[in-house]
């Protein structure tokens, strides 16, 4: 299944310090994320955090891993907003 992931930054996060090896962390854990096919595309946003297209074969299994995330843990940024997509069927056949 496929998801849309909303990742935004904590309400405490402009009053904490992230350092170059947190975000090193936090770019190592997506590289493997990515490489598993877990993550199949992933932006940053302009306000701060990310959006990602996501594969798992569950939600609960992409939470778990979402929720490991380096900057997830540190509290920097908020638990990830995990909705999972459904094919659009506006492309498909039309019935007259």
């Amino acid at each position: 299944m496929q998801y849309l992931v909303m990742i935004s930054r904590s309400e405490n996060a402009s009053s904490m310090s992230v350092g170059k090896q947190d975000i090193e962390a936090e770019a190592e854990y997506v590289r493997r994320l990515y490489a598993s096919g877990v993550v199949r595309q992933i932006w940053l946003r302009a306000e701060g955090g990310a959006c990602m297209i996501s594969e798992a074969d569950d939600e609960d299994r992409l939470n778990q891993l979402l929720s490991e995330l380096p900057l997830v843990k540190s509290g920097f940024l908020a638990a990830p907003q995990i909705s999972q997509l459904r094919s659009y069927s506006g492309f498909g056949p039309r019935s007259n």
